[in-house]
């Protein structure tokens, strides 16, 4: 159907153009012959001739006199379709396409007037044998009313034509403007993680500790995935629990025995895909505003599982007690998250932030189906603050 659309439909190469129109003129003579051939049948019936030769004629009489006023019928249809509509109604001068409309309508019954009484009506005689008695006035009305048929379902096709076209270059506009934002969140990651590790990196030199060559070696690791692996909209959710597991031992390096760290990962993960770099972001937000901020004993339980397509991913972490503020709910990594799960799963995931006044918890829930980007609603119909 895609091809037929694309090839056909909306071809602008001369040769299709003119098969199309060539299809649908010759549809409307069919059409009119169908409609009209058993007039002349019936007149045939009633002079005595057997019915199927009668109505092999009516259908002919009928054919030829489509074929007779096409001229008429072209004439209002190509200019409603290459001069009303784009000059008058595509500009929104619809008092000038109305009495425009109005003149081509009167002018095309005229035409078929004449077309009737010196073309149509001598050459139905010889056919069938048959005298028309309408008058100039009623041919007139008779053209007018075929005209406006065949010009009217003409318009109504090109002004379909228009919409869809309208709609398709609508629908790529988005798909361009939210591949564009999804690149600059993704962007944003890179500067915004590789921030936090050199901090990490900057305070163990500062103690001048032996950990320190660790560190550097493990993110040389993490930003050669973040620089050549994540260039596509999915990944394999295997190597992206794998970087997940060598940034958890980055900070392990850091904060060693102050952090007390259980990481549980179960379920068939191996054949999954997921957007990149999505799950590193609540690991740094807990790192950065719970672990990094207490001076005692700090402890983070990180939870994931994979339940055919859906993946629930559970973080809670120790915090300094303070009062609840629930316009605190993470930093720039969490909100570049929120926008990207909107962007990459709409419907199709459920995150949750339950802020507590010693704990922080981030809860999601994720459909692993193929990434669909569209057009999504406001953040806060979907991150939900637990007090």
């Amino acid at each position: 159907m895609q091809p037929l659309t694309n090839e056909f439909v909306f071809s602008d190469r001369p040769r299709v153009r003119l098969a199309r129109h060539g299809l649908f003129w010759a549809v409307w003579a069919l059409f009119f012959m169908l409609t009209y051939g058993f007039l002349p049948a019936n007149y045939l019936i009633h002079q005595g001739v057997s019915w199927p030769i009668a109505l092999l004629k009516g259908f002919l009489v009928a054919g030829v006199d489509a074929i007779l006023f096409m001229p008429a019928h072209m004439f209002l249809t190509y200019c409603i379709l290459y001069w009303l509509i784009p000059r008058f109604l595509l500009t929104s001068q619809y008092g000038w396409a109305f009495v425009n409309i109005v003149l081509l309508v009167v002018a095309t019954s005229f035409i078929s007037a004449l077309l009737a009484q010196y073309i149509v009506y001598p050459v139905r005689l010889i056919l069938n044998n048959r005298q028309s008695g309408n008058t100039f006035f009623f041919a007139m009305m008779a053209g007018m009313r075929g005209a406006t048929t065949i010009g009217g379902f003409a318009a109504a096709i090109k002004l379909v034509k228009i919409w869809y076209l309208k709609q398709q270059a609508y629908q790529q506009i988005d798909r361009e403007k939210l591949q564009a934002e999804l690149q600059l969140l993704k962007s944003q990651v890179h500067p915004h993680f590789l921030f936090n590790t050199l901090n990490n990196l900057y305070s163990l030199t500062l103690n001048k500790s032996d950990r320190s060559p660790a560190v550097v070696l493990k993110l040389s690791d993490l930003l050669r995935y973040m620089l050549y692996e994540c260039n596509t909209l999915e990944v394999p959710l295997q190597k992206e629990l794998a970087f997940m597991r060598s940034y958890i031992g980055l900070e392990q390096l850091r904060y060693g025995d102050r952090l007390d760290m259980s990481v549980d990962i179960s379920g068939q993960y191996e054949q999954k895909q997921i957007a990149p770099l999505l799950l590193v972001p609540f690991l740094e937000n807990a790192f950065k505003h719970g672990t990094s901020e207490q001076l005692e004993q700090a402890w983070m339980h990180v939870d994931l599982q994979v339940q055919g397509n859906t993946l629930k991913f559970k973080v809670i972490n120790s915090r300094e007690a303070t009062p609840h503020n629930e316009a605190h709910v993470g930093g720039i990594g969490l909100q570049n998250v929120q926008k990207r799960l909107q962007l990459l799963y709409p419907n199709r995931h459920d995150l949750r932030i339950v802020a507590e006044e010693e704990t922080f918890m981030v809860a999601l829930t994720l459909d692993l189906s193929p990434v669909v980007a569209e057009p999504l609603p406001p953040i806060s119909h979907v991150v939900e603050v637990v007090h």
